[in-house]
């Protein structure tokens, strides 16, 4: 009865407030999350996946570099109208944005890991000022609803973001890493060891900040980390390679 209840809810609430393609705000369905060009347009990742990097294989350059964390995917490449839409969710108070992003996560995290059983779902933290100067974690609302519809534990500050630093994506590539030494505890009220940890943030660029959390997950005596993001951004190697 729940899933109908739901959906009358849905329906009802659409005829007040019209439902929107996430990434280009076109009318669509009150059942959907984006409209047919979209769906063919934007850059889901679907296929046979680098578990280490998170890319088609096809366009995979990573070479299985070491990283503090098990595996990672991730549901879209980070192109121009994923970039917008996550922008939106997380800058512009389109906050409802958080529920079909954690679907399409879901989808992805089925696909590539349909029989793997977590005993924890947790997400990248912010610092308490900048979380208060924005008014949410993006990374926690998308964690809570994949909780919701997984039935995975939520673990609520399993991680802790200690020390302010500057936004990764304001950093080069050689100072990403840097810029996070030290700056995630971990809440010593879980115990993690020999569990297994899905850790949910909203994009992954070089993969340093999902490697520091696990780092620190791994002191605590994690038994694995899998890692689940809405979207990927391609390395310069691939879009070269795509250009060449």
């Amino acid at each position: 009865m729940k899933p109908l209840f739901e959906d009358i809810i849905t329906y009802i609430s659409s005829v007040f407030f019209p439902n929107r393609c996430i990434f280009c705000d076109k009318l669509i369905d009150p059942f959907e999350y984006f409209c047919k060009d979209c769906e063919e347009s934007v850059p889901f990742i679907e296929g046979e996946v680098c578990t280490f990097c998170g890319s088609l294989k096809e366009d995979c350059c990573c070479g299985h570099k070491p990283r503090y964390y098990n595996k990672v995917v991730s549901s879209m490449y980070y192109d121009d109208k994923v970039k917008d839409c996550i922008s939106r969710f997380k800058f512009k108070g389109e906050r409802n944005i958080y529920k079909p992003l954690a679907r399409l996560m879901l989808q992805t995290l089925e696909q590539n890991f349909p029989d793997t059983v977590f005993d924890y779902i947790t997400y990248v933290p912010m610092h308490r000022r900048r979380e208060r100067i924005r008014g949410f974690n993006q990374s926690q609302l998308i964690a809570k609803e994949i909780s919701k519809l997984k039935g995975i534990p939520l673990a609520e500050e399993m991680l802790i973001k200690i020390y302010d630093t500057n936004n990764q994506h304001e950093c080069s590539a050689i100072e990403r890493t840097g810029n996070l030494i030290g700056v995630f505890d971990v809440n010593p009220k879980y115990d993690l060891r020999g569990k297994r940890v899905l850790l949910v943030d909203d994009i992954k660029t070089s993969g340093a900040t999902l490697s520091e959390c696990g780092k620190m997950l791994y002191l605590y005596d994690v038994n694995e980390v899998i890692c689940l993001t809405a979207a990927l951004r391609k390395s310069k190697i691939n879009k070269e390679r795509k250009n060449y």
